[in-house]
């Protein structure tokens, strides 16, 4: 024989639906209140234009031919190219912006060393930033 239930057995249609909606509105409360992240993409945008100059350092070393990186103002980003002119390696700038002024390239030549002496400014959400080159030993420091 079939087991008859009492009322009192299980949660109704309407208790569910209600504890939802609000289990849904804590939910919602506590994603928008969430602190930002926003100062940790500024210096990982940072550090990863640091490793690309680096990088095309290296590269230079590495082959023995210089390389030049090139900062392309107008498509915000930044270009590594080889002697011949061909394009090696680009890095499209997200957070931090290229300001107007400053190096418009850098040769970096087969002993490491840079042809310049200057500054690449950036302006990354309002926080100025500046890599300062020296051209010995294409050493650059951060400022910002």
């Amino acid at each position: 024989m079939g087991r008859r239930y009492a009322a009192s057995d299980g949660f109704t249609m309407l208790e569910m639906m209600l504890t939802l909606c609000i289990i849904s509105v804590l939910m919602l409360l506590s994603v928008v209140n969430m602190p930002s992240d926003k100062g940790r993409n500024i210096d990982h945008e940072i550090e990863t234009i640091g490793y690309f100059l680096q990088s095309a350092q290296t590269g230079a070393m590495g082959s023995g031919i210089q390389q030049i990186v090139e900062m392309d103002r107008l498509e915000q980003r930044l270009l590594i190219r080889g002697r011949n002119g061909r394009v090696i390696r680009t890095h499209s700038l997200d957070i931090c912006k290229l300001k107007s002024g400053g190096l418009e390239r850098i040769i970096f030549k087969s002993n490491g060393d840079t042809d310049k002496f200057g500054t690449i400014s950036f302006d990354c959400l309002g926080r100025p930033v500046s890599f300062v080159f020296q051209i010995q030993r294409g050493r650059f420091r951060i400022e910002g």
